[in-house]
């Protein structure tokens, strides 16, 4: 399974080097102007998901979703911290068919729901990569740079546990409701 991510890591990797040599303008129509980062768009996601881990930034808190502590252990608990330039906040995003798979830079580990539960409340955690349906995720735009993420298997979303903004705070996945708590941008790093 996880040669089969790697070798379509690569490959987009490969697809994204052609296009930016076919369009040097493609590849730099992200580039911050500041030292914020920015919010990928939808139209620009193809392109930037393919060529560099990103960061999954929460609406609400505008906090980014790591594993508890950096960990580097299965069924570490999936939290919101300010943002660092540690890997453990860098996110693949994995193509499969109309779903994408959350692979962390640092751990190796996908993030899905703990127990693959479908249950209100559940928290999501990383998992080892097995191809099970609660590490897959749609992601739902809500505007240009704003999507909510649903579960394939519970069809639930992933948002933060009582809609905190807190550092540690933990990520579970709750009715899709369009709150703040629920929107995530993906951050070029």
């Amino acid at each position: 399974m996880r040669t089969r991510r790697t070798r379509n890591v690569i490959t987009a990797v490969l697809a994204v080097g052609l296009m930016a040599v076919a369009s040097p303008a493609l590849a730099d129509t992200q580039s911050p102007t500041s030292g914020e980062p920015t919010p990928l768009t939808s139209s620009s996601l193809k392109a930037k998901a393919a060529a560099e881990p990103l960061g999954l930034r929460n609406l609400k808190s505008q906090k980014y979703l790591q594993p508890s502590g950096g960990s580097t252990s299965v069924g570490a608990n999936l939290v919101q911290q300010p943002l660092s330039s540690g890997a453990w906040q860098s996110w693949w995003l994995v193509a499969d068919g109309s779903f994408t798979t959350f692979w962390n830079d640092n751990s190796g580990l996908n993030a899905g729901i703990n127990g693959a539960s479908t249950s209100a409340g559940a928290v999501a955690i990383q998992a080892s990569p097995s191809g099970d349906l609660n590490q897959d995720w749609t992601l739902n735009w809500r505007n240009d740079s704003v999507f909510e993420l649903k579960n394939r298997k519970s069809g639930l979303c992933l948002g933060i546990s009582g809609a905190s903004t807190a550092n540690g705070a933990v990520a579970a996945q709750f009715g899709c409701d369009g709150s703040t708590n629920q929107g995530w941008s993906l951050i070029t790093r």
